[in-house]
């Protein structure tokens, strides 16, 4: 019994340190997919005025949405200008997840 109490306390320690590497990941994904067309507490890229700002998005957008829209903008927004973002499953979590948190 002891021996399930010390591996149980692994995993349990193990998913506390990968769990916030993950989602710190967030930030580097916006970086460099979305940087350069939008803006958050006024740092954007280049062309930030075309996208603009995404302060307050999470606030105003559900996951299921900014999932969609990331994905296909065009299917959430027939009128939008974003292109399509090619995203692994992860790196669209953690971006969604990033999106959420800006409110």
């Amino acid at each position: 019994m002891s021996h399930w109490r010390i591996g149980l306390g692994t995993v349990v320690v193990l998913l506390a340190c990968v769990l916030p590497a993950r989602a710190a990941g967030a930030p580097e994904v916006y970086d460099k997919k979305c940087k350069l067309c939008h803006s958050i507490k006024g740092e954007g890229g280049k062309q930030a005025q075309k996208g603009g700002a995404l302060d307050g998005v999470g606030a105003k957008r559900d996951a299921a949405w900014l999932k969609q829209y990331i994905g296909d903008p065009k299917s959430a927004m027939p009128d939008a200008k974003m292109p399509k973002i090619k995203l692994s499953d992860d790196e669209m979590k953690a971006l969604v997840d990033y999106m959420l948190s800006l409110k």
